[in-house]
């Protein structure tokens, strides 16, 4: 019996992480001075609406309700990340301003973020820019991690821990001129 389950448990597991591995991002934690870092260079402000796509467990949209007292939101696709996110906001006692919802975030409709985070790929960051570009509005922030988007000149460059670079980007006409 205890085969049985342990073999059914290795499969289930194997196949998680296999269909993980298809996925645009891997799930890497953020440690809490790089999301702290990302929230301070978006300037986000009390009451704006912070936006993570491929929140991963949904440390940041905790960390942007509970330390920056915005409204978050988190799209993820991983069912079972959107389950530990909840369970957190749920420990974290910002349930009233956060929430993180199954979804594809190639699908989202971000119109009413303020900021939007992003620590994917450089695939889907390029995969999302033009999504970015239509449905912000202006003065709303991009804040990437690891990966610039492509073409676009950031507002601000922060530094993460280790060194790692956070891309700051802000809205407007100029938006998606050629970095020189």
């Amino acid at each position: 019996m205890a085969w049985t389950i342990g073999i059914v448990l290795g499969g289930i597991t194997a196949l998680w992480i296999a269909w993980n591995l298809t996925l645009d991002a891997l799930w890497q934690p953020t440690d809490r001075l790089t999301l702290r870092r990302i929230l301070f260079l978006a300037g986000v402000q009390p009451g704006e609406h912070v936006v993570d796509l491929g929140c991963g467990d949904g440390r940041i949209v905790v960390a942007a309700a509970r330390e920056f007292d915005a409204r978050a939101t988190g799209i993820e696709i991983d069912p079972f990340r959107v389950l530990v996110a909840n369970l957190w906001i749920q420990i974290a006692r910002v349930s009233d301003r956060a929430r993180v919802t199954r979804g594809n975030m190639y699908e989202a409709d971000v119109s009413d973020a303020d900021v939007v985070v992003l620590f994917l790929s450089a695939t889907a960051n390029f995969r999302l820019q033009e999504r970015l570009r239509r449905q912000l509005r202006p003065g709303a922030r991009i804040v990437s991690y690891y990966h610039p988007m492509w073409g676009w000149q950031p507002d601000v460059v922060g530094e993460a821990r280790g060194g790692h670079p956070i891309y700051v980007y802000r809205t407007g006409d100029d938006l998606g001129r050629v970095a020189r």
